[in-house]
This record gives structure tokens, sequence and C-alpha cells, in this order.
């Protein structure tokens, strides 16, 4: 018992530090990832959650682009009439633009 829970504590502690190693990469602007992530208030995979629901589609394609010094999410998504459209989330505020 005392073996398997030092183990999993181990694994649980090797995990976490992995995780802030990967944080302190630079990101493709030589910001530190964690502080870009930290900067926006919608993440990537929210924004496709609230998209598919707003607009009762399915979210076909995805991508994180820069609008100016605003980082912003651009979705394509497929309409049950099968129309494809596409909107535009703001990061930082989760507003559909």
């Amino acid at each position: 018992m005392r073996r398997s829970l030092l183990a999993v504590l181990a694994g649980t502690a090797l995990a976490m530090g992995t995780g802030v190693a990967a944080g302190d990469r630079p990101d493709d602007r030589g910001q530190p990832r964690w502080r870009t992530l930290a900067e926006r208030g919608v993440s990537l995979d929210e924004a496709v959650a609230r998209a598919e629901r707003r607009h009762g589609a399915r979210v076909v394609r995805a991508e994180e682009r820069r609008n100016g010094d605003r980082v912003v999410y651009r979705i394509r998504l497929l309409g049950a009439d099968g129309r494809v459209f596409e909107v535009t989330i703001d990061a930082a505020t989760g507003a559909e633009l």
C-alpha cells in the first residue's frame, strides 16, 4: 500500500513539474508561454464550445490569429443546413466580433 502511494505521488510530482517547464518555453513572440496564456480570457477550446452552442453548428476548423495587438480566434463552422460560415472571437473577452 505504501509503495503504491509513493508511486502515485512521484508520478503526480513529475506530471506537475513538466507543466511548469513547458510554460517556461518562449512563444513565437519571445514571451514566456505562461504569460501569453494568462493574458487570454478564453482558451481556443472554450471559444470553439461557445461557437458551437451559440450557432448550433459543428466546428470544422479553428485557429488563433493576431489582429494587430489583439489575439482572436477564427472559427469555421458547418451549419445544419450545410452552409459553411466563419466567426471571429476575441481571445481576451470571449466576445464575438
